[in-house]
């Protein structure tokens, strides 16, 4: 049985410090991979916690990739790899997930307009604030090609509140967009080398570094992320961790200690986290970003507020490494920033007032909503068809039995929008749906949807 003393915890909360304790034990060895772990209801009995208390650690554990659950068996845990001098992950404060492509587009990877009357009220109000009373030569002054330095301190301070990681604001930059900072990141590597991207994945990605002449290499999935077997000769893997679009998957932490391993093992070798919605996840704690167990510094961090604030504004950040940074000031810095002074103030206020984190909260809120009716409506058709990973972001995976042709026509004729129903075979290299099993997969954004128009998802079952 696992003993630990949960009157020391001090400030945690009871789930996650139970988290904690069973995450260094797995990471130590001290549970031993394969090691079946005490039922929830014996584990809150011997710890003298709730069922919910344990409940909650449990389903973190696995939704990192530490335990796995077995129907009908039990939690095990997962085999982590040893000697690899990384450090701990840090816990985050906040939580969430975030947006998709819209269906009428399968090459971008932005929100849709569900969302977008709130964020412009919101850039509308703290856009005249700070016409009205911040200093004009702040305003509408030259920035540093990385950005302001006022935005870059918020941001760091975001992404050490929301993402447990101490950044130093002098490795961010400031782009126009998740796609100006992958061309930015292109020219830092150099020309003529290979970029891994998941498949199925971001289709635009492709098409962006091939056009900076860059060779792209299509890399499969399994159930713990990228298959590391399939990277080849890359330099550089482009992956999405905490919420892989469109998938839904959550990389395990084994496999990311692999591929940080495989960055690690030569020169020149990358890693491009894209944690594109992880202000999104709509249960449990967030999952760490990769960068939190970067020892080696192998990993590029970038992020995009598109999602959040709509991809009209595009604003976007990514953090460096140490070597880059300084590939950066010497070949790239010579360029304007590339984003309005005023639009950095703009973020700036709003990360510093709060008024940034109370408009996620709400969007987090209305996604919840969406995805328990959506839930709720599968759930009330059996087994013919199911909900994968609803929990991760801002959108699902609806798995049908059925012609995919055939099911569309129903959900149009349910009166599901298009745009809330794309097949997920659009974002595959070879257009097929990749699968083993007789299930047809359809991408669900939960902003291109209501929660009354998520119940009509029951009709999509053979009748």
């Amino acid at each position: 049985m696992l003993d630990y003393d949960m009157g020391a915890r001090g400030d945690c909360s009871l789930y996650d410090y139970l988290y904690q304790r069973i995450r260094d034990d797995v990471m130590s060895g001290e549970i031993a991979a394969g090691q079946r772990l005490p039922s929830k209801r014996a584990l809150a009995q011997h710890l003298g916690v709730s069922v919910v208390t344990v409940e909650g650690a449990y389903a973190q554990l696995v939704a990192e990739g530490y335990v796995r659950s077995r129907p009908r068996s039990g939690y095990f845990a997962c085999a982590v790899p040893k000697g690899v001098d990384l450090p701990g992950v840090a816990a985050p404060v906040a939580g969430g997930a975030g947006p998709v492509r819209p269906a009428d587009d399968d090459t971008d990877l932005t929100s849709s307009t569900s969302f977008s009357g709130d964020a412009a009220r919101l850039w509308a109000r703290a856009l005249r604030q700070t016409l009205a009373s911040e200093p004009e030569d702040e305003v509408f002054a030259p920035t540093p090609a990385q950005g302001s330095a006022r935005l870059r301190r918020a941001i760091a301070g975001r992404l050490r509140q929301t993402r447990g990681l101490a950044v130093d604001p002098s490795r961010i930059v400031v782009g126009a967009g998740a796609q100006m900072l992958d061309v930015m990141i292109s020219q830092l590597v150099g020309v003529g080398h290979t970029f891994a991207v998941e498949d199925p994945g971001y289709v635009r990605l492709t098409r962006i570094y091939e056009a900076c002449g860059q060779r792209v290499l299509h890399v499969p999935l399994d159930e713990q992320g990228v298959c590391v077997d399939a990277l080849g000769d890359a330099d550089v893997l482009h992956l999405m961790p905490s919420h892989q679009f469109p998938t839904g998957r959550v990389t395990s932490i084994s496999r990311r200690y692999e591929l940080l391993g495989w960055a690690a093992a030569r020169s020149g070798r990358w890693l491009v986290e894209d944690d594109y919605d992880c202000e999104f996840r709509l249960a449990g704690r967030p999952v760490p970003a990769l960068l939190s167990i970067d020892a080696a510094g192998r990993v590029i961090y970038t992020n995009t507020f598109s999602k959040s604030l709509g991809s009209a504004l595009r604003l976007a950040c990514m953090v460096l490494p140490e070597e880059l940074m300084d590939r950066y000031s010497r070949e790239l810095g010579f360029y304007s920033s590339t984003v309005s002074s005023v639009q950095q103030v703009t973020l700036a206020r709003i990360l510093e007032d709060g008024s940034y984190e109370r408009h996620v909260a709400r969007v987090r809120k209305r996604c919840r909503d969406v995805r328990d009716a959506l839930v709720a409506a599968v759930r009330s058709r059996g087994g013919t068809m199911r909900v994968e990973e609803p929990d991760s972001g801002l959108h699902a995976v609806v798995a049908v039995y059925g012609d995919a042709a055939a099911v569309a026509k129903r959900a149009l004729a349910a009166g599901i929008p298009q745009a809330a129903f794309v097949p997920m075979d659009r974002y595959a290299r070879d257009g097929v749906n990749a699968s083993d099993d007789d299930l047809t997969r359809f991408v669900v954004p939960y902003d291109a949807l209501d929660a009354e128009t998520a119940a009509h998802f029951a009709d999509l079952a053979f009748e």
